[in-house]
């Protein structure tokens, strides 16, 4: 899955929704704190060129976060005081904040999201045919981010990379059939109209932390055979936000992991999991690692729904 910015199922959402706060928050917030720490090169990277739009993000946040949340964030003079966590942030310029944070980490512990910016340039550099690097001038670069919760993928190595280059050779059929409508897509999104999509996959582990690959898997790279308690289903709540100022856009994930077993609880959840993933075509199987999970999943469902004499 990882950084999936594909515009199938997405919609308009309102800047209201810009983030989702739960029960959840405080573990997330103890473990992202843990991981800037612990890993500081894998969660947090960023290209010359990049802090205004970064800055411009993380004010826009500070913003939000009180009026959306009031309970749980203050406005200041200096900038924001995060009453849940007892977090006071200077976020004025010159501030010692920035000897030690950079703005899209803040605001990575601010909220429960992962966050990105995505900034124009001239030449797309992706050398498919289809379409043609005419036609995608003026794409956008991945120029920061702070991402502790990655799904198979390394920051460092993505600062820089076009929309293109992102998910070309990595998501199955992008170049014929979504590379184009893609970048009509962020050429065209507007300030007071962001957007939201959701995307899942079948996870072998409960871990939040992964930057190693997720895709193209086969049983030789397993430790153990997979179990039932093993499987997960990560699910990405990912929203678009053009910047006023800097008209650069501002991304975000949020990661939510639920085991396999809590969410076929619900019969229709279940239903239309097996149906989505018995329609995989076999590009798709292989880059969802479908030969990992097939067999357990399929038994699982079997015993929740009954069999079934489509499959």
């Amino acid at each position: 899955m990882g950084l999936s910015l594909s515009h199938k199922r997405i919609k308009r959402t309102c800047f209201n929704d810009w983030c989702e706060i739960d029960e959840t928050y405080r573990a997330r917030y103890d473990y992202k704190t843990q991981l800037y720490r612990d890993h500081p090169e894998d969660t947090v990277c960023y290209a010359a060129g990049s802090d205004e739009p970064c800055f411009e993000a993380l004010y826009a946040l500070a913003e939000y976060l009180p009026r959306r949340y009031p309970k749980m964030f203050l406005k200041t003079a200096q900038g924001i005081q995060n009453l849940v966590t007892g977090d006071n942030w200077d976020l004025r310029e010159g501030a010692d904040t920035w000897s030690t944070y950079h703005p899209l980490q803040i605001m990575g512990l601010l909220s429960t999201e992962d966050w990105f910016v995505l900034q124009k340039s001239g030449t797309d550099v992706d050398s498919t045919t289809t379409p043609t690097s005419a036609q995608l001038g003026n794409t956008y670069r991945l120029t920061a981010g702070a991402n502790c919760f990655p799904a198979g993928w390394k920051l460092r190595e993505r600062i820089g990379h076009t929309i293109s280059e992102l998910h070309h050779n990595k998501v199955p059929y992008y170049a014929e059939r979504l590379a184009l409508s893609m970048h009509r897509f962020f050429n065209r999104l507007r300030v007071d109209q962001p957007h939201m999509r959701f995307n899942y996959a079948i996870d072998i582990s409960g871990e939040l932390f992964h930057i190693n690959s997720h895709h193209n898997l086969d049983v030789s790279t397993l430790e153990h055979p997979v179990r039932l308690d093993d499987l997960h289903l990560r699910v990405e709540r990912q929203v678009l936000q053009r910047l006023p100022q800097t008209k650069a856009i501002a991304f975000s994930i949020r990661t939510y992991i639920t085991p396999i077993t809590e969410v076929t609880k619900d019969k229709d959840v279940a239903r239309a999991l097996r149906t989505n993933t018995r329609s995989y075509k076999p590009e798709v199987a292989v880059y969802k690692n479908k030969s990992l999970w097939e067999k357990v999943l399929e038994e699982h469902l079997d015993q929740v729904l009954g069999p079934s004499e489509e499959y």
